[in-house]
């Protein structure tokens, strides 16, 4: 079941629009949904996410940048969520 809003997959602003032209060229294939989102208004969710996503799985920690990999792909999957 596909929850995610329609605006998700064809509402982008031409910049974003351009970049995910050039990735489905590149690769031949869809960009993941996570890509789209990010690249959905980043002004408001992609940069400061991004940021802040990389401070949790790259910056200081008692666990490995492998272990919250992994840990991230679990909970997703209990959240019944492709990672």
């Amino acid at each position: 079941m596909n929850v995610r809003l329609a605006c998700i997959d064809h509402g982008h602003a031409p910049e974003q629009a351009a970049m995910l032209a050039e990735i489905r060229e590149r690769s031949g294939r869809e960009p993941l949904g996570v890509v789209k989102t990010l690249l959905y208004r980043p002004e408001v969710f992609g940069g400061p996410f991004s940021e802040e996503l990389d401070d949790v799985m790259r910056g200081p920690s008692d666990w490995s940048p492998g272990e919250r990999e992994l840990f991230a792909g679990f909970a997703s999957s209990l959240n019944q969520c492709l990672f």
